[in-house]
Formats: structure tokens, sequence, C-alpha cells
């Protein structure tokens, strides 16, 4: 019965702080010494409890690990050195049981820690505590002085718990904690770019420390230091070690922050202007006839990407003012894809909707509601889990006066507490609030629709009515107040015709392949019936669908008609729209000649398909794509990338870098597999979408190339996931030396090392040339992607170039990337050199040599990546010198009248020598991949 109320007890506590320090998994706390002195004398002294006060992410959790590292270390009192330390969640004992259990529960787990000598509780959650059932417990406990507790709560909370019981009050001492300055933060920072090289075995630049604190400082503007830039260092130098690279620098951290935020990359990186030019574009060619309303936007972006804007305050608020459908929306929906990312990054607010005093407990919650939702208030949860957003407040002068009053402080402190007592932040945030207001000036008989001759005469009456709606210090709080003007009827043309483009873009039209007119009087009958000076272009598109789809869709639906029918949408008399399609004489049956290979060989048979025939073809090769998707067991896959990006998002991932690194590298090749999977798929219906569209022979001829592509393509995937070459490794080193030092070996080494590079480039894989020698001439390219190593293994061995009485001679061999597992006979030697243009690598830097003790093989590499990265790649080049099969012929490439490429050992080859020196390999791949076993018979061509 003891054992089993021991584990009751044992289930309650969340961590054994204690035991976690002594098996080195809790983190050291920088830059706090003297708050966790103060804390380990309170606690060796008795008699008063910590009470450590600080927002999320000043370090609180991480000075209590530190007092628990430092009893564990022996760096303590002597009335501490036989401590445990254990954190209790209160929300937890709550959830088990009734509250009157949960009290009984909370003081037999209170009596249960006091068996050991020195029992220290730290708690969290102080607030559920006070007022709560567990109370009473607590403060008895708090009397007794044992066990001893550190507790833990936000600054806002502070004053509320001390009032709440005088006694209790007395036995806490206030340890508050403060978001250190930045130079501070940058000390901090360092100390954990240190730990995190011991951990990871991975340099990080200091240039990568400054900018994840500047990136953090002036981005994450609702978190605290030093948590958010520790965060954002810890995940990019774990993606970086998941990535096999060579070193964090600040690329990684900028690349990591765009990846986290969604933010486009132009307006985190200092080093890319920002080009006002094109920005004007952007937005001016989506918003017609809104000049003034889009510079003053302009300005926005200009403060944000100088970083010149006030980090206390919004990044922008903003009153769109000006008659209804103009593009006051629309300018909304344009800056939060611009900014940042994506129009979904939107979200509104009608303010229509509040329009008594005392609504303002909607959207900011009431204090006195019994449900936490309604406590919350409908403003925190459109924003809750959205760090860069725009918040669009429709109608805003439709609001009550009290209502108003609540925004004041949004607008002015990026900030706002709901009836929750939640301090929501949004210091990221945009916010534009549109009026009406003063728009029926606009609407004058006598103005119709506005020139220019009158525009600023009408918008300082605008401006005049809009200071009759709002009080000054309303006013005061927009960055500033754009005029949204009517539009003009060329602006309404202009927009009109964009919107009838986008419906001839459309899945129903575009799969027919129909050739569609739109009349010029069917545009002016839209523009006539979809606009008016009162309401804009809001109703626009509503006519379109109802006046030109519609016409078309009956045309579509009456009768088949056949690719390429000429359909023209006119008006007839009544102001009537109907779309009538011309039905052309049967054409003569197009035909496009291919080369495609058989499934049971590599060899590519010529035949002649007409369209009918094509599209059957591509339907084959689609279900043989979908079908190597089945077979890689697809399902399992994603199964498996679910779990492993679930570990990624786990809260204690970081603990463990060198886990959170396998786990990275693991999500990577699943991640990559499936990507593979999907571009075979989709370049399969791609393709046949083409043969579906071709109009005539030509575009027949050239997506039956596409078709010649997509059957390689297949074939080679078959054979390869056949073999289980996949599996044999995402990453290739090719190596290509020439046999001698005669005239043209260079060239002859550059043009194979080409030829790689464009084979990597057509599969999407990344490539590069990444080290070099001289005498005799050798490159070594790495690619990277799905069985990079399986695709090019064949490869290795002599390729010989002929052209009339010349001969150039290049040894290939390939090896797996990733560094060298056993070093014990290899010498390895390095240093950085002045950097220089190579003969092979853009820009030289280090220079290594290998000795290797068994084979007297010595060998020295000049290459671009850093000491370390060059050794690896010039150990596993040299381990690989003399290996199997590297003297057997592998390619011959016969240039001049008899052109021609072929491979002796599985009688695979084209006379198309420029496209394989190009890139097109697969063939040959595809060959060799598919050969029959050793001893088997020999592949017929």
């Amino acid at each position: 019965m003891a054992t089993r109320k021991s584990e009751d007890n044992e289930r309650l506590i969340d961590r054994d702080l204690t035991a976690l320090a002594r098996e080195g998994r809790l983190t050291a706390a920088h830059g706090m010494d003297g708050a966790v002195t103060e804390v380990l004398g309170l606690l060796a002294r008795g008699g008063k409890h910590p009470l450590l006060s600080g927002e999320p992410g000043v370090g609180k959790s991480a000075l209590v690990q530190e007092v628990a590292r430092r009893i564990t270390e022996g760096r303590v009192d002597a009335e501490l050195s036989s401590a445990r330390m254990v954190e209790v969640s209160v929300a937890n004992i709550l959830a088990r049981s009734t509250q009157r259990q949960a009290a009984e529960t909370f003081e037999e787990l209170l009596e249960w820690l006091q068996r050991h000598p020195c029992p220290i509780v730290y708690i969290r959650d102080l607030p559920a505590v006070i007022g709560g059932p567990l109370a009473p417990v607590a403060f008895r406990a708090l009397r007794t002085g044992t066990p001893r507790f550190i507790f833990e709560t936000e600054p806002k909370r502070v004053q509320e718990l001390l009032r709440a019981d005088e006694s209790f009050a007395e036995r806490l001492h206030l340890v508050p904690l403060h978001e250190p300055p930045t130079e501070r933060a940058r000390w901090i920072l360092h100390r954990v770019a240190e730990e995190q090289e011991r951990e990871l075995h991975l340099p990080i630049d200091p240039a990568a420390c400054d900018l994840a604190l500047r990136l953090a400082s002036k981005f994450l503007l609702a978190q605290r230091l030093p948590r958010k830039a520790i965060e954002l260092l810890k995940e990019t130098a774990a993606e970086a070690a998941g990535g096999a690279k060579d070193r964090v620098g600040p690329e990684d951290v900028l690349t990591r922050f765009c990846a986290t935020t969604r933010l486009p990359r132009f307006v985190v990186d200092d080093a890319m202007a920002l080009d006002l030019d094109e920005t004007e574009r952007f937005f001016g060619e989506r918003l017609l006839g809104q000049t003034d309303a889009v510079q003053a936007v302009l300005r926005s972006v200009a403060l944000l990407k100088a970083g010149l804007n006030d980090p206390r305050r919004p990044l922008g608020v903003f009153l769109f003012a000006g008659p209804t459908g103009v593009g006051k929306t629309q300018l909304a929906k344009l800056l939060a894809e611009y900014l940042f990312g994506s129009p979904d990054r939107l979200v509104r607010l009608n303010m229509a909707d509040f329009p008594n005093d005392g609504d303002e407990s909607v959207p900011f919650g009431a204090a006195w509601a019994p449900a936490i939702e309604t406590k919350r208030g409908e403003l925190t949860a459109l924003l809750e889990g959205k760090v860069f957003t725009v918040l669009l407040l429709d109608e805003f002068e439709k609001a009550a006066r009290s209502v108003h009053d609540r925004f004041l402080q949004l607008f002015d402190e990026g900030t706002f507490v709901n009836g929750a007592g939640e301090t929501i932040s949004c210091n990221n945030t945009v916010i534009v609030a549109t009026s009406n207001v003063g728009s029926e000036v606009y609407r004058e008989p006598s103005i119709g629709f506005v020139g220019s001759r009158r525009a600023e005469e009408l918008i300082v009456e605008v401006d005049r009515r809009i200071a009759d709606a709002f009080r000054p210090e309303f006013l005061n709080r927009f960055d500033a107040i754009c005029h949204f003007q009517p539009l003009s009827k060329v602006e309404i043309r202009k927009i009109a015709q964009r919107e009838v483009g986008r419906v001839l873009e459309r899945e129903g039209i575009r799969a027919r392949g129909l050739d569609v007119e739109v009349t010029p009087g069917v545009v002016d009958l839209l523009v006539e019936r979809g606009y008016s000076p009162q309401f804009g272009a809001r109703y626009l598109q509503r006519e379109i669908e109802k006046t030109l789809t519609a016409a078309l869709a009956v045309e579509i639906a009456r009768k088949p008609l056949r690719p390429g029918t000429p359909v023209r949408v006119e008006t007839r008399p009544g102001n009537k729209v109907v779309a009538v399609a011309e039905i052309a004489p049967s054409p003569r049956e197009e035909t496009a000649r291919l080369a495609l290979p058989t499934e049971k060989s590599v060899s590519a048979v010529k035949r002649r398909l007409d369209k009918k025939s094509l599209l059957a073809e591509m339907d084959r090769l689609v279900g043989r794509a979908r079908a190597l998707a089945v077979s890689a067991n697809r399902p399992r896959l994603e199964e498996r990338r679910a779990e492993l990006l679930a570990s990624t998002q786990a809260p204690n991932l970081w603990d463990d870098p060198q886990r959170a690194a396998s786990t990275l590298r693991a999500f990577r090749s699943v991640e990559a597999q499936l990507n593979e999977l999907d571009r075979l798929e989709e370049r399969s219906t791609f393709a046949r979408r083409l043969v579906r569209e071709a109009k005539g022979e030509a575009q027949l001829a050239s997506a039956a190339k596409q078709v010649e592509e997509v059957a390689r393509e297949v074939q080679m995937a078959e054979v390869l996931g056949t073999s289980g070459d996949m599996d044999q490794g995402d990453e290739a080193l090719v190596d290509i030396c020439a046999s001698e030092t005669s005239e043209g070996q260079a060239a002859w080494v550059q043009e194979l090392a080409s030829m790689y590079l464009g084979w990597a480039e057509r599969r999407g894989y990344e490539a590069l040339a990444v080290a070099e020698a001289e005498e005799p001439f050798r490159v070594v390219v790495r690619v990277m992607g799905p069985g990079a190593y399986g695709y090019l293994s064949g490869e290795a061995g002599l390729h010989r170039r002929i052209e009339e009485e010349k001969r150039q001679r290049a040894y290939v061999r390939v090896h797996r990337g990733g560094p060298v597992e056993e070093l014990k006979h290899l010498d390895v030697d390095g240093r950085e050199v002045r950097r220089h243009e190579g003969t092979f690598v853009n820009r030289v830097k280090t220079e290594v040599t290998v000795r290797d003790e068994t084979s007297g093989r010595v060998m020295t590499l000049a290459g671009a990546g850093e000491l370390e990265e060059m050794k690896d790649i010039a150990s596993r080049v040299v381990r690989g010198q003399g290996g199997s099969g590297t003297a057997e012929e592998a390619r011959r490439y016969h240039l001049g009248r008899s052109a021609r490429v072929e491979d002796p050992r599985t009688g695979a080859g084209t006379p198309r020598v420029k496209d394989v020196l190009r890139g097109e390999l697969d063939l040959f791949i595809a060959a060799w991949i598919s050969r029959p076993p050793l001893g088997g018979p020999t592949p017929t061509s």
C-alpha cells in the first residue's frame, strides 16, 4: 500500500529538477548570478519563500534550473547540500479530482515530500493556488516552513497576489527579474553559442549570434529577451547540424527566421535594398486609381524596412477614408501579402456590430463573464497565434464611443488587456481602420465620376467631416489618414478587363482549350451595371458572374466543344449577353514522333502517335507514377513525416541537441522522398495536360518531348526503387580526374563537371564544385538530392572523348557524402590561403593535404569550404582512389561525323552528344541501374 501511495505522489510531480540536473539535462543560466545567489540565500535561511516576478522569457525558469544545478554540484550552503527540488503543477492536481479531494491530495503530497531532508517545491502557477481549494494547505505549509517553496508569476499579478492574504504576503520575498539590456543579452547569447558548439561540434559565427539578437529584438516584439534570441539561435544550430553544415553563419539565422515567421526576405535582410519603384508597382498594379493611399502605405513600409518604426507601438495605424467599393479592404489585403507573405494574414472585425455603449466587452472581453471565451473576447481569439498580421477594423465610425476609447490604448501602446487579465501584444500588427465618413461629398449630383480638377477641395471637406466625427486625441493616434477617391471610368474599365481576364483563365475554359473572345460592348455593359458613384466597384464581380460567366457556362454545357473552338461573347438587343461557339470542321489527325523506353528495356522505341494515343500513353505513365507512391508505402512515409514533425515541435527537443539534429536529419530524408514522389506525379500530370491542350502538330510535338522525359523519369524511379539504390544516400561526391596532363585535359574535366552540374539542375538537386587540384587536373562536384548516390554510382569509370585524331580521357569516381568514419591511417593537414579564383571552383580559400599511410597516396585539394569540411572531402576522395570499377570504361563520347555517346557496359547509346554533355544522363543511368546481375544476360539495345 505504501509503495502504491508513493507511486501516486510521484505522478503528481511534473519534474524532479535535481534528478534532471544530475543527469546533465538542465542548461546553465547565464548572467543571473545575483538573482541565483539571492534565491539560494532565501532557501538556506528559511522563513521567507522566493516569489519570482517577470515577463515570460526573461529567465525565471532558467534561474530555477540553475538553482537545481548548483545544489547537485555542491555549490550551495550546507543546509541545501542534500535538497531535492521538484516542480509541481497546481492545474494538474485540480484536474485529477474534485476540489475537496484536490486539497487532500496536495496536503498528502507535501507530507510525502517532507520525508526528504530538505524538499523544495517549485510552483509556476501561483495564481491558481490563491482563492482556490489549495490555498489553506499552501498557507499552512508556508507558516511551518517545510517544505520550502519557489513561486513564479507575472509582474501584473504581483500586487493582486500579495493582497490576497496578509500572512501569506509576509512569508514571500519578491525577486523581480527584468528583460536584460541589449549588451547583456548579447553576452548571454554568446555563452549559449559556446555551449551549442560543444554539444553539436559545430562552429557558430559571432555574427550569427548578433543577427539572432537583432532580428529577435526588431521583429519579435511580443516576446522577451533573452529567450526569444536563444530559441532562434538554438533552432538554427540544430537545423544546420541536421543539414550536415560545417558551421552556423548569419545566412543560416536569416533563412531560419524567414521560414519560421514567413516574413519576406526583403523585409528582414538589411543587405536587400527596398526597391520603392517595384513596391509602388506591386500596389499600383493591383489597386487602381488610389495613388495617395498607396504613397502613405509606402512610407510605412520604408519605416519598417529602415528599422525606424517605434517598437512600443503597432507597425502602423492607418485610417482608410473614402466611399464604398474603391479598394480600402483590397489595400489592407495587399499590405498583408506584401509585408507578411500572404493575404491570409489579415484578420477582420466589423465595427458596425458594436454600436452601443457597453459593446466593448464583446471585442475586448468581459471580466464578469462565466465562460473563458467571453472573458477573453473576440479580438483575442482573432489575434491568437498570429505573430505578424494586419488587423482590419471595418466601418470604424459605426462603433460606439466607449468602443473607440478601448482602442486608444491599442493604437498608442500596441497592447491591450482583455477581460481575462491577459495582455495581448499587437506590436507586430498593422492596424487599418476604414471609414465612410465624408464619402457623401463625392456623391453630389454635379460631380458624377470625379476627376482631378477638384480633388484637393474635396479632400479638405472630407477631412473637416472626419474631424467632426472623431475626437482629436483619437485622430492623433493614426500614422496617416489615407484618402480613397471615387474611381474614374478609365479605372473602372481597367478593373473590369482584369476581372474578365481572370474568368477566362478558369479551369473549365483552359481544360477545354477554348479560344474565347469578349467584345468591347460586353465590357462596356459590365462597367455600366457593375459600378455606381455610390457603391464603387463593389458589385462589379457579382455582375461579371451573373452576366459573362453565366453566358459562357450555358454555351459550354449545351454541346461538346473541340479544343481550340472559337467562342465569342457579345451583346444582343435588350442588353442581353450571349456566348456563341463557332463549330469548326474536324481537323486532320495530328501526330507526333517520339522515342519511348519500353517497360522491360532501357532501349527507346521510336513511335508516331496521334493525340488520342499519346493521351493513353500519358494515362499509363501517370498510373505508373502513382504506383511508385504505393510501392514506397506513401501513407507510412506521411505518418513518419508527421511523427518527426511533431518531434521537432516538442518543447524539450532542444534539451538534447544531438537528438534534435538526428530528428531533423530523419525528417529531411523522409520529406525528400515524399517531395520526389510528388515531383514525379506533378511532372506526369503536367505533361498529360500539355498533350490534352496541344493545338496543332507543333504544340503536340513540343508536348511529346515532355512525354519522353517523363517516361524516362518514371522508368528510372522504377528501376532505382527495385534495385534498392535509393537508400544508398542523398549525397554524392563526384571526383573527376584527368588521366594525364596533356593539352585539352582541363577542358575535358570541365565539360564532365558541367555535365553533372547540368544533370543535378534538371532534377532540382543542389550541386556545386567544391574542390580542385592540378597536375593532373581534378575537380570534385558535390550533388545533394534524394537517391543521388544511387543514381550516380554507375558513372564511375573511364570517360573517353574521341574527336578525329584527338583523344581525352578522365576517370570518374563516385563517393558517398558525409565525414569519413575511420581516419586511423590518414594524415590530414590543412590551412587557409589567400582567396583567389580557381580553375574550376569560383573562390578558393582553403587547402588540404591528405596522406594515406596504407597506400602511400598523397593528394592536395583546394576549395571554397571551411577547413573541417575540406578535410572531410579530401579524406573521402583519397580513400576512394583505386576502388573497384574505376578503371573500367564507362562511356565513350564520339564527336564529329558519327556523333554518338555509348556505354560499352550496358549497350545504351544516343547520337545526341551535346544534350548528354548538358546533363541528359537519364538514359545511361537507367541502363546501369536496370542492368542484369553479374553473369546474367547482356541488355539488348
